[in-house]
């Protein structure tokens, strides 16, 4: 065997395995997040109001936000959901924020890829 092909299959092996890794990963993460939100579903089905309901995620989030790894503490979380103020496609806050920084990242991807065209 050549060293281009020991190379070639050496780097498809590697690749492999990390992808298989990764699609495991991702679903143990989805089933582990369907189960939190379960629980959450559970916890509300007690609450008679609005208290109980603030209570029960409360409890909820006590419980899970560290398996979770939230950035984001109990308040945040209930009056996001309560305001709408969510941008789902990122997982932030705020979506003015992100269309900034995202802004910004293709500005500093477009001055990177115009310095690089440059050197050839």
């Amino acid at each position: 065997m050549s060293p281009e092909e020991r190379y070639d299959e050496v780097k498809e092996a590697i690749l492999t395995h990390i992808q298989n890794m990764f699609v495991e990963l991702e679903q143990e993460m989805a089933m582990s997040h369907q189960e939190k939100y379960a629980l959450l579903e559970d916890s509300f089905e007690g609450a008679a109001d609005e208290d109980e309901l603030r209570v029960a995620f409360e409890r909820w989030y006590a419980d899970n936000a560290e398996d979770l790894k939230l950035d984001y503490d109990v308040d945040e979380l209930w009056e996001s959901a309560l305001n709408g103020e969510w941008n789902y496609d990122n997982y932030s806050r705020e979506a003015n924020d992100d269309e900034e920084d995202l802004e910004e990242a293709d500005t500093v991807f477009s001055d990177s890829k115009d310095d690089s065209d440059e050197d050839y």
